[in-house]
């Protein structure tokens, strides 16, 4: 087993995210994949649900998930896109990406930047595959401002929470990492989207590369 398939986890957030489907979660998903065009990299494709979401500028998908429960889970929603669009599933990591310099239109982020080993090397990687005028739609939870109740929470959990959320961690500052991989993110909102603390404060919206 890879250490990246976290079984259990794997079922609770998929049912999770069927769950949210019809909620803030699932209308943040229509949001901010309105800014993806032609072929479309989805990094983290768990249980699929960005599938449903994209629009019809989107011709084509490479969408990479090294855990093999989330790529099952994935299964139907991958087969069920396959029948009207391309698409391919790679059983990679985000920091690692097996495509050519410059070869994707647009990129995806769905709360996945919580969970990579190296959020730094992921979006780089992201930088370097994209178009120069190409869009990252970002969906993420992130670090609450300092001094807050929310950060005084994910101070206290982020020791702990990764071993029980499949690695994730609470309090990472996405935005900054965006903007230090060379991305403008003014596209970018802060939003709360879950009245859960420690990963209410999310960003969402699209961020493009910086000349």
């Amino acid at each position: 087993m890879s250490r990246h398939d976290h079984p259990v986890f794997s079922r609770v957030y998929t049912v999770l995210a069927r769950w949210e489907e019809g909620g803030s979660v699932g209308a943040a998903r229509t949001q901010v994949a309105a800014g993806l065009t032609g072929r479309t990299l989805i990094v983290g494709l768990g249980p699929g649900l960005d599938l449903d979401h994209l629009p019809a500028a989107v011709t084509e998908v490479v969408a990479v998930e090294p855990s093999g429960p989330m790529r099952h889970a994935a299964g139907p929603r991958v087969a069920a896109f396959r029948r009207e669009r391309p698409i391919e599933v790679l059983p990679t990591v985000a920091e690692d990406l097996p495509l050519t310099d410059a070869s994707v239109d647009s990129v995806l982020f769905t709360y996945v930047l919580c969970s990579v080993d190296r959020p730094d090397l992921a979006l780089r990687e992201a930088r370097r595959v994209l178009r120069p005028d190409g869009a990252v739609a970002v969906l993420e939870h992130v670090r609450a401002p300092g001094g807050s109740w929310t950060a005084r929470v994910q101070r206290a959990v982020s020791p702990l929470w990764p071993w029980f959320a499949g690695g994730c961690h609470c309090d990472r500052d996405t935005r900054r990492e965006l903007e230090r991989a060379g991305f403008d993110t003014s596209g970018v909102a802060d939003e709360v989207l879950v009245n859960v603390p420690p990963v209410s404060p999310a960003i969402v919206g699209v961020a493009r590369p910086r000349p």
